[in-house]
């Protein structure tokens, strides 16, 4: 590359937090694959493409089939379902070491020739044998859902009309749960009405608005020897393309919730229990960001913590070749149109939704740790699936993986769009369709809210088009099996040899006269420091379901201290001192209703929300339109929407302390003062009249010396031309009652887009100097603006400062795209230092030598702690009597990760010499380096790249310095 190219590294996104606590280090494989042989399993979801069937005319061709485990005979052993889209159904009965025996003909399974879906198990009628529901979609008639009734005998007799749950609406999934908690099970089923592919927003908003009975997902009450249809009486009735139902007490009070995973742009749902027979939605008011094209959910509590999290799944590929072959296009457009619809923030990424506990109003709040975790991307998923796999007490996580065909190659799509589509045509073309199988993916728990991609190290290797899966202890050595459903393949059953190494604890209910299985029990084990809390829920992942038991891996422990069971009626029971390595039956009978608590006072809280308008007033920020890519394509982020700035400080001097809300461009600041009885907005009218400036920074403080606050706020954002007037910092004077006056004279020129201003007398003479930090030069991200000090020489009330810059710290110029600072002795010599934080900056140190600033950076050993820092704060936290400090950087939660030799970077060049600055970010991905945007994106920054690259396959190989040199 050219010598001029402007380089910046990132090395670290959160410093001392690259290393995995809980990594297997073991180097035998715990899984093995069994051959068809082995299993006796030969089931192979086999889809047949025709002229009248195929992808171009039936869109959802392949969603593929799922499984179900379950102990149909009580014989002990755990038997398989397996469902068939063109195929038929199959019921496998588990002979024991790990054999089975196709029963489906004389079981009276099979099916027929509908296309089946999702599949579960429970005991609908009671009678202590589990019951088959098969969910029903596809293109064809008939459409009605299949309930297969245990006959005890090995033989199932379909009666979904006779107990009122033959849906015909188009069904992907069901779930059953006692929702209404009156001791019976309940029936949920996930529809998804067959809709043309990318339809508009207004489209999905009038089908949400105008949901039709064929297009809901239906909720049945189970009334003895029927159900009833309650959608509508439990407020359930909502349009959705859902792919998954999937239920758990997520704001745990003892009442089931559910989440419904939708496809599109159409929002999921998280049905909120009530407690009375109906559910309120809360997605967007619980969680930040959900799923573009959510796919299934599992919920479980993967940390340990007691609180039931939420994985779902999308379809974004993990490696650069996939995922810049199969890229979307960007469309910040339609992201907008989607939020601005009331469709909330959508990613095309797996969510992995931390339950960080329960709100003022017993409502949880999540947050999406997927890309902390490692999680986020794992191609195009179906299912996720929280188990312990390795027994060693954290829920490690399976994911099913696969399309029969690659429906998002940009290559083969753009060279179709210019092709004149006819029926005759359009087998051929689907054949044309690449194709190409890929792994599933397991990662292993490392108990720090991080999980380890352990395919190779785990033995399960298999690449595939797999939708549904399960787990299951199929030969009842104490570890979980994972059985997949695969699409033109034959079944796989990953045998675990988990239990040779770590020690398990299996439990098995046997419920009240409803609930034989006892659906919706809690169990917590505490065993070697862990406390695991799981709840029996059998629909999880995509299209499947797993037997009615809860298995707990405990490592090492020899026992279990404590074993404590609530029932859905909260009649609770508690084992001690478990001994390892059984299966224990816990009988309902046993069960008794939970002693009072003696301190009946409610868990007096660190903080409280206030919802008194006069003292919480009303106030919104509001960012103004303005598309940062129109003019940088490549950009990481738009940098003009960095959101409002806050300062605190007495502005009337009556005491209290009032505070300012900086704005953007085209809006007013927000100015309230604190009275007794709370804030009231003040309209200053200086502050209002510049409304055109926004504000990137603020400090109250005293200018001139004569005993009032004034304000200084900081001009930056990215809208506006280099060196315009819109640039300039801004200082306005306090009266001495809180009236404020716009000072011409008091600052220099300083046109530059700024961040931060702090304050001190760094020259001890008696008044405030200020240090401002520059952000960027507009429209030429990631050039930094210059960075200033001003020297406060106000005399006679007449506030001033200069620019002493050049003077005293010449360093400062162009440090960095600066966004925080801190005045801090940090040496103890009674002379008050600098410390700098910003966007692809190491910490900085500028020592105060007496007056004068020097960039001692790499003496205190900094110089390579680079990253997205975007705060600092001083204080001595560990009350040792020296300062420390907190430095805020990106995180690790963040699409892209740093290390030291592998770093994350960005390159500034006119690389295609149009007399305009290119970005060019990049990331290591497999141990080489690409560019992070894909060939549509960056062609529009230089378009000599799609000459260069004439199709998406060629430059998904290409690695940066292919491209750029």
């Amino acid at each position: 590359m050219k010598n001029a190219i402007l380089l910046l590294s990132i090395t670290v996104f959160l410093v001392s937090c690259n290393e995995k606590s809980n990594v297997s280090t073991a180097k035998t494989k715990i899984f093995n694959q069994l051959s068809t042989e082995q299993t006796g399993i030969t089931f192979s979801n086999n889809l047949t493409e025709t002229d009248s069937l195929n992808y171009l005319n039936y869109a959802y061709m392949y969603m593929g089939g799922g499984v179900a485990a379950g102990d149909i005979n009580n014989d002990g052993l755990i038997d398989l379902f397996f469902t068939g889209n063109m195929v038929p159904n199959k019921l496998y009965l588990n002979k024991g070491g790990l054999k089975f025996e196709d029963i489906s003909e004389k079981a009276g399974v099979s099916g027929d020739r509908r296309w089946f879906t999702g599949v579960t198990m429970a005991d609908v009628n009671n009678d202590g044998l589990l019951d088959i529901y098969c969910s029903v979609g596809g293109k064809f008639e008939p459409k009605e859902n299949l309930l297969y009734i245990n006959n005890g005998d090995e033989t199932f007799t379909e009666s979904a009309s006779l107990y009122g749950i033959a849906d015909i609406g188009n069904s992907i999934q069901a779930t059953f749960f006692d929702y209404d908690r009156d001791g019976d099970l309940d029936l949920y089923v996930a529809n998804y009405p067959p809709t043309r592919f990318n339809a508009p927003n207004l489209f999905y908003q009038y089908k949400m608005n105008n949901p039709k009975d064929v297009e809901t997902d239906k909720l049945y009450r189970n009334d003895g020897n029927t159900f009833t249809d309650v959608t509508d009486k439990a407020g359930l009735r909502s349009f959705g393309l859902t792919n998954s139902a999937t239920v758990g007490d997520v704001n745990n009070d003892g009442w089931p919730d559910i989440y419904i995973s939708n496809d599109f742009t159409v929002p999921d749902y998280l049905f909120i229990n009530n407690k009375n027979g109906t559910f309120s939605e809360h997605v967007k008011g619980l969680t930040k960001q959900t799923a573009l094209y959510g796919m299934g959910v599992d919920i479980a509590d993967f940390n340990n913590d007691g609180l039931l999290d939420i994985m779902q799944m999308d379809m974004t590929p993990n490696s650069n070749r996939r995922s810049k072959a199969n890229m979307a296009s960007m469309n910040p457009s339609l992201f907008w149109g989607t939020v601005n619809a009331g469709f909330g923030y959508q990613y095309m990424q797996n969510m992995l939704q931390l339950n960080n506990g329960m709100l003022h109003d017993s409502l949880p709040d999540f947050s999406n740790v997927s890309r902390l975790a490692g999680v986020a991307t794992t191609d195009w998923s179906w299912g996720p699936l929280f188990a312990d796999l390795d027994n060693d007490g954290w829920k490690d996580i399976f994911i099913s993986n696969g399309t029969r065909r690659e429906i998002n190659n940009k290559d083969f799509f753009n060279k179709l769009s210019k092709q004149r589509l006819t029926k005759d045509s359009l087998l051929k073309k689907t054949l044309a369709i690449p194709s190409e199988k890929i792994d599933n993916f397991v990662f292993k728990n490392n108990g720090d809210l991080t999980f380890t991609k352990v395919n190779e190290d785990w033995g399960i290797v298999f690449k595939g088009f797999s939708n549904g899966s399960a787990y299951a202890d199929l030969d009842n050595d104490g570890d979980l099996e994972i059985i997949i459903n695969n699409i033109d393949d034959n079944a796989v059953i990953f045998e675990n040899k988990s239990s040779e190494k770590n020690n398990y604890i299996t439990l098995k209910f046997k419920g009240p006269d409803k609930n034989k299985f006892g659906l919706g029990v809690k169990a917590t084990a505490i065993a070697n420091g862990l406390n695991q809390f799981q709840e029996m829920t059998l629909t999880r992942g995509f299209q499947s379901s797993v037997a009615p038991q809860l298995h707990f891996g405990i490592g090492k422990a020899e026992k279990i201290d404590t074993i404590h069971i609530v029932w859905p009626d909260t009649k609770v029971q508690q084992l001690v001192a478990v001994n390892k390595n059984q299966t224990i039956e816990i009988d309902y009978s046993k069960a008794k209703l939970p002693a009072k608590s003696r301190n009946s006072e409610e868990k007096k809280k660190l903080f409280v929300t206030e919802n008194d308008p006069a003292i919480t007033p009303a106030y919104q920020h509001v960012e103004n339109l303005y598309d940062d890519f129109a003019d940088e394509v490549l950009l990481p982020y738009q940098t003009s929407m960095l959101g409002p700035n806050i300062a605190v400080g007495d502005l009337n001097n009556d005491g209290l302390e009032d505070f300012i809300v900086g704005s953007s461009t085209q809006n007013q600041a927000g100015v309230f003062f604190q009275t007794p009885k709370g804030f009231v907005r003040q309209h200053l009218q200086a502050i209002d009249e510049d409304s055109a400036f926004e504000d990137a920074g603020i400090l109250i403080f005293d200018a001139d010396k004569d005993g009032d606050n004034d304000i200084y706020m900081v001009s930056g954002g990215n809208e506006f031309e280099f060196d315009s007037p819109m640039l300039q910092d801004r200082l306005y004077i306090n009266d001495g009652t809180g009236n404020f006056i716009k000072s011409a004279t008091a600052l220099p020129k300083m046109l530059t887009s700024g961040s931060r201003v702090v304050g001190y007398d760094y020259d001890k003479d008696g008044d405030t100097d200020l240090f401002v930090g520059g952000r960027i030069v507009p429209k030429n991200y990631p050039q930094p603006a210059d960075s200033y000090i001003l020297e406060n020489i106000s005399t006679n009330g007449n506030a001033t400062f200069e620019d002493v810059t050049e003077k005293i710290a010449p360093d400062l110029k162009e440090l960095g795209m600066v966004t925080d600072a801190v005045w801090a002795d940090i040496d103890n010599d009674g002379w008050t230092d600098l410390m700098i934080v910003g966007e692809w900056m190491p910490i900085t140190i500028f020592k105060n030598n007496k007056g004068t600033f020097k960039n001692l950076t790499k003496q205190y050993g900094l110089q390579k702690e680079t990253g997205w820092w975007f705060s600092i704060k001083g204080g001595d936290f560990d009350k040792d009597g020296d300062l420390d400090f907190i430095v805020g950087n990106n995180g690790l939660n963040f699409k892209y990760q740093a290390k030291a030799d592998e770093t994350f970077d960005v390159y500034f060049n006119d690389f295609d010499k149009n007399k305009h600055g290119d970005i060019v970010l990049s990331y290591f991905n497999e141990g080489k380096k690409f560019p992070v945007r894909g060939r549509e994106c960056s062609s529009q920054q230089i378009p000599a790249i799609k000459k260069k690259y004439k199709n998406y396959e060629s430059y998904s190989v290409a690695t940066l310095e292919d491209i750029y040199t």
